[in-house]
């Protein structure tokens, strides 16, 4: 099973380059408008920047960290159908034990940053309820930016570690799912505001770029194939 695991995650690495090219030259033509909001991405880069010098300057949040992730975890469960038999978290560490596992449970918080999205919907139910928050945007896109940075510290701070939800799965399996999972959440947060395309015509195009990824390593291999192996009398 190992085994299998790799060489699917092997098989995912070519999509993953092609998914992050793509979202790379979807945000390169959005900051090519002239309408870009320059302002706040700087604000935004400020927090996440000060958030990840603060995470090793400072003492770190842990505590607050680990609920989040192990409630990521329950969400995952109650998502597929599952049920939370118990919760554990502190500075120590934290654990939910419930009635399933699979990838996605145990790398749910990796994927899913609990805390931005919690943030990112408080603001969004703010400015329905009082409008008038929308006239100043930039502390809350400061705020978000670190907390953001916060989220992406604490995971990269934890890949070298033997974490559990890791080892499961294997280190590489869980790592192709990781960086594929936050390259499709942010690719479609940037989609979702910037709207640059149709979703149809967006999605079309990441499948192209997918479907010409896979066929030219195919003829690649082929012509491989084809000259090196010795050939029929």
């Amino acid at each position: 099973m190992n085994l299998l695991r790799l060489g699917l995650s092997l098989l995912l690495w070519p999509g993953l380059v092609a998914t992050l090219l793509f979202f790379g030259k979807l945000f390169k033509n959005i900051t090519q408008t002239p309408d870009f909001p320059w302002a706040g991405a700087v604000i935004f880069a400020v927090g996440f920047i000060l958030a990840c010098v603060a995470f090793f300057a400072l003492p770190r949040p842990r505590g607050i960290y680990v609920l989040g992730h192990e409630l990521t975890h329950a969400i995952a469960v109650w998502m597929s159908g599952g049920k939370v038999h118990s919760l554990q978290a502190s500075s120590k560490g934290g654990k939910v034990l419930s009635d399933r596992v699979s990838p996605w449970i145990s790398l749910a918080p990796y994927i899913f940053p609990f805390y931005p999205m919690i943030a990112g919907v408080l603001w969004l139910a703010g400015t329905r309820i009082w409008p008038e928050l929308q006239q100043f945007p930039l502390p809350p896109l400061g705020l978000w930016g670190a907390i953001w940075g916060y989220h992406y510290a604490f995971t990269l701070d934890l890949f070298p570690t033997r974490q559990p939800d890791f080892l499961i799965y294997g280190r590489v399996f869980s790592l192709t799912l990781i960086l594929l999972g936050n390259t499709l959440l942010i690719g479609g947060l940037l989609w979702s505001t910037f709207r640059p395309f149709p979703l149809g015509e967006t999605l079309l195009h990441l499948g192209s770029d997918w479907a010409w990824t896979y066929t030219s390593i195919a003829h690649w291999i082929t012509g491989l194939l084809l000259r090196y192996l010795p050939h029929s009398a």
